[in-house]
């Protein structure tokens, strides 16, 4: 009787847990649907020309970034912003997938614009896009026109604040490599107030463990510490082995990409005996990064990026991370409205284990002399030094608003659709 009813109390918190649609929950709730109709997007493309070209282990530096602005209009006057992609070619040559539509279509929008780019590949792709910034962009629009904001609407809203780790030590020109690192680190975590921060790494493995033993000491025990050893992979599993052997004294919060993302036996192996927390899957499509990281455990923290999933498939990686027991970690890498839109997700992350003292949910900031059209937002994105955490904003959807000039300055180029 006992196991009967541990399994009948999993299944209702299951149940309870499972992402409703948006249309079925306003009709539970008895609220009734502003009749809103979408009416043109336009893609604002951004270049930031950076002060210091930036790279990562053996990649040279980058002398730009850049970034996709997703603007939507309304028939009511409102309108939805959100970064990343946005549907591309699928979307130009059939603006009624968008163009018309009410915009709390949004989660039927999304999977008709992701199933049209995934057709041509006959089967579960791995690198098809989706459109998560125009996902964002309609959710701004729903939360606006319900007076709410999305963190609230997307479900149980578990935390008002969240915290940050500082996507830092990006490679540059410093004479000596373990000093640059060491300072960099210690200026984001003892002078800005992050109490998170990850490095880059992938040098070789000799100055990947003097850099981080470096870091360690400069940052202190009690600052969260990741390192990142970049998305195409720059070791190999027995590589990665012999590497993080030396590394576990330092005490890893993650340990992101040490190997090859599609390489699943690797990270198998690693996982089996290494004891840093294994972490992966920016830029992969939602359907493959659940069925092989998450329904596998191939790693303890998955890391979807928002310009991807968006909100809507957000919702399902969420449940799927719960129920698997997995930890999600947003990636980031754009401008303050990325960041903010992850801050809205990462608020509604429930606790995926019961332990009495869980890790704590993060998400990637990318920092503001290398992020594109930092200052696009009216009011700034900054951690509170108090406690490095910072406050998801309560206002109607993202809660933010956004400065035009700021948006035409940095802007290269614009599609309108």
């Amino acid at each position: 009787m006992q196991r009967r009813a541990f399994l009948k109390g999993m299944a209702a918190g299951a149940a309870l847990l499972a992402p409703q649609p948006l249309l079925h929950s306003l009709a539970a709730a008895e609220v009734p649907v502003p009749k809103i109709r979408i009416t043109g997007i336009k893609v604002h493309q951004l270049t930031h020309k950076l002060k210091e070209p930036i790279g990562w282990c053996c990649r040279s530096g980058s002398p730009s970034v850049g970034a996709s602005v997703i603007e939507v209009s309304t028939d009511a006057g409102i309108t939805g912003w959100g970064d990343g992609n946005w549907g591309g070619e699928v979307l130009r040559q059939n603006r009624a997938l968008v163009i018309g539509r009410s915009p709390f279509e949004v989660e039927a929008i999304f999977r008709e614009i992701y199933e049209a780019a995934r057709a041509p590949f006959h089967s579960m792709p791995r690198d098809a896009v989706s459109p998560g910034g125009l996902d964002v962009a309609l959710w701004d629009i729903v939360g606006k026109a319900l007076g709410k904001p999305v963190s609230e609407i997307l479900g149980k809203r578990y935390r008002k604040r969240v915290m940050p780790y500082a996507s830092a030590g990006y490679r540059k020109d410093w004479p000596d490599l373990e000093k640059g690192f060491a300072d960099e680190l210690r200026h984001w975590t003892r002078t800005v107030g992050f109490r998170a921060a990850k490095v880059k790494t992938g040098y070789d493995p000799l100055t990947d463990v003097k850099v981080l033993r470096a870091v360690r000491k400069a940052i202190g025990d009690e600052v969260k510490l990741g390192i990142d050893s970049g998305t195409s992979g720059v070791y190999d599993s027995g590589t990665a082995v012999m590497l993080g052997r030396q590394l576990e004294e330092l005490n890893l919060e993650f340990w992101e990409e040490p190997i090859n993302k599609y390489d699943l036996d690797g990270y198998a192996r690693l996982k089996q005996v290494l004891r840093i927390p294994l972490a992966s899957g920016e830029f992969l499509s939602i359907d493959w990064l659940i069925e092989n990281y998450v329904q596998r455990k191939a790693v303890d923290i998955v890391q979807p990026d928002i310009s991807e999933c968006g909100f809507t498939g957000g919702k399902t990686l969420t449940y799927a991370c719960w129920l698997n027991r997995v930890r999600l970690m947003p990636h980031s890498w754009g401008t303050p409205l990325r960041i903010v839109s992850e801050m809205h997700w990462t608020a509604g992350f429930p606790p995926v284990s019961t332990a009495l003292n869980p890790p704590p949910a993060l998400f990637e900031m990318h920092l503001p002399h290398e992020s594109p059209a930092w200052d696009l937002t009216t009011k700034r994105i900054e951690v509170d030094p108090s406690d490095g955490m910072m406050a998801v904003p309560t206002g109607p959807g993202l809660g933010i608003e956004i400065d035009r000039d700021a948006l035409e300055r940095s802007r290269s180029n614009l599609i309108s659709l």
